[in-house]
């Protein structure tokens, strides 16, 4: 098992107009549970956006729905930045891009109980010619696999999962996202794997979290 840090930028703009292919990972916020809403009804929407990424994933909880002839990712957001100081007990950082509509669910969050949070990353491997899977949760294998699971960090009373007002994310588009920053920590009853992959060929394992109680 390998160890972190993760340090990604992932590049939205593919996602809506795909490009020529880059050596730039793109990511998506595939889903997000807890902080005592209502599983069923939150979050309120999800869109399509296009991915670049060709052949079958191996995570499970991504799903591929064609476009025309591309290929698109059903999510609640796009990752923008994704960042893990590499430590057991360290926080993971996220930096996403949301839609409006689900501004107001987003906001003015004080419960910091993370049921669940499914993301997936891919990257260009100009080496091999191919997109291949960068990131994603492998889940705890004694519990929720897939996911993570832990709590949102707070400081005081605040807790660190903030979502800006609407906004215009190009000169060139009337597009508007909300940009969505939250910290996950461990809630001392999860732990998760995490897949992480250097180039299309060579792969790692790190792991996040730890169980009170267990050595």
């Amino acid at each position: 098992m390998g160890d972190g840090p993760l340090g990604i930028s992932c590049e939205w703009q593919q996602t809506i107009q795909q490009r020529p292919q880059k050596n730039v990972p793109v990511g998506y916020l595939l889903d997000i549970k807890g902080m005592g809403k209502d599983d069923g009804s939150f979050p309120k929407s999800t869109s399509l956006f296009y991915t670049p990424f060709e052949g079958e994933p191996a995570y499970g909880e991504v799903k591929l729905e064609a476009v025309g002839a591309k290929k698109a990712v059903r999510c609640v957001g796009l990752i923008t930045h994704l960042h893990w100081e590499g430590g057991k007990l360290d926080p993971i950082d996220f930096v996403a891009l949301i839609s409006p509509e689900n501004k107001p669910d987003f906001t003015g969050i004080t419960n910091t109980e993370l049921k669940k949070l499914t993301f997936w990353i891919c990257e260009w491997d100009s080496a091999a010619g191919k997109w291949y899977e960068k990131c994603y949760p492998l889940g705890d294998e004694g519990g929720t696999a897939n996911a993570l699971v832990g709590r949102l960090n707070q400081q005081g009373s605040e807790v660190n999962f903030k979502v800006s007002e609407p906004e215009a994310v190009s000169a060139n588009t009337d597009i508007k996202f909300c940009q969505l920053t939250f910290q996950v920590i461990p809630d001392k009853q999860n732990l998760c794997n995490f897949h992480y992959g250097h180039n299309s060929a060579a792969n790692d394992v790190y792991g996040w979290g730890f169980k009170e109680g267990t050595k």
